[in-house]
């Protein structure tokens, strides 16, 4: 992989069309899409390319292309070198453990060690209720802690049981191990929730390398200092963790060009927010707007970028990010988490 660049990590959320930006394309055109927005990603600097194990289009669920996550993370480990692939994965019922560790192991391999397995905290999703699942509801916090436990277990080579809540396991067993001797795994969560740190499994504190917050500056800032805080009760090391933000972004000429499209019917319709409250959770705005945007995240201790450009399948902000944005966006205070 190429060296790191100056500044915080920026990583790229592939368009596989779940937010319905691959409307419309055939399946060949959807998937060109993916690939080449991958290979434009590692072209233009970023350190991880992210798919979603999804199915389905949301807000709404219509016959739109979807490209799986899996099958495309497999095609993209074997044909674009020197970037790092991530995946974030849904957890049981919807997916099985064992299915999780084997396929994650087999991507490692395949991508020569370059595979980050994310895992989500939020609910299921419609498309895991369409597809004949029962949501977990209080449930949801031990299917991600279980799924963590299962997963070091079955990597390590060995035969594994475990009766939990949601996983279950009778000498399961998950050869071979990934190539890395410790694959990463990241844990998915809102920040917005005022106790978003202390909802998190403790296997999930003890074992994930980085935390993707969605939230406003002030609440990503206030859910890292709760996950430091929980890291320190288990005397783990906090800089052991990785703090990023996970957001849209969309790069515009002007303010007025921004504001007119936060302004337009069908950017509220599509997530049913108030234009300002997704703006705050957002990365839109001119070049100058999103460097201090982004300084005020990396000045909450945010290490890292994980971005979805608003504007696919063009690539405009994703390339002006990566050239006008990224290079003025100050390192991550770190003391300040």
């Amino acid at each position: 992989m190429s060296a790191p660049a100056a500044g915080p990590r920026r990583s790229v959320v592939a368009p596989q069309g779940a937010r319905l930006e691959l409307a419309g394309l055939s399946g060949d055109e959807a998937w060109r899409t993916v690939a080449g927005t991958a290979e434009l990603a590692r072209a233009s600097g970023f350190d991880t390319l992210w798919l979603e194990d999804r199915t389905d289009t949301l807000p709404r669920r219509e016959l739109q292309p979807v490209i799986e996550g899996w099958t495309a993370l497999a095609a993209l480990a074997a044909t674009v070198p020197d970037i790092g692939l991530g995946l974030l994965s849904a957890v049981p019922p919807h997916r099985n453990a064992v299915v999780i560790a084997k396929q994650a192991a087999c991507a490692d391999i395949v991508s020569g060690g370059r595979l980050v397995l994310g895992l989500p905290t939020a609910d299921h999703l419609s498309e895991h209720v369409a597809a004949g699942d029962t949501p977990l509801g209080a449930e949801t916090a031990s299917a991600l802690g279980e799924t963590v436990e299962a997963l070091r277990t079955l990597w390590s080579g060995v035969r594994t049981d475990l009766d939990g809540d949601v996983v279950t396991l009778a000498g399961a067993h998950a050869v071979p191990a990934p190539a890395q001797s410790r694959l990463p795994l990241v844990v998915r969560a809102d920040a917005a929730h005022p106790d978003a740190a202390a909802l998190l499994p403790e296997a999930a504190v003890r074992e994930c390398s980085s935390v993707q917050w969605q939230g406003e500056p002030a609440e990503v800032a206030r859910a890292a200092r709760g996950f430091v805080r929980r890291r320190e009760a288990l005397q783990l090391d906090p800089a052991g963790v990785r703090h990023a933000l996970v957001a849209e972004c969309r790069v515009f000429d002007d303010r007025l060009g921004r504001d007119r499209w936060l302004a337009t019917p069908h950017v509220v319709m599509f997530w049913s927010h108030h234009p300002d409250l997704l703006a705050r959770r957002s990365l839109y705005g001119t070049v100058d707007q999103l460097v201090e945007q982004a300084g005020q995240y990396t000045a909450c201790g945010v290490e890292e970028f994980v971005l979805w450009f608003r504007d696919y399948p063009l690539t405009e902000s994703l390339r002006r990010f990566a050239e006008e944005i990224a290079p003025r966006v100050p390192t991550a205070q770190t003391a300040g988490v």
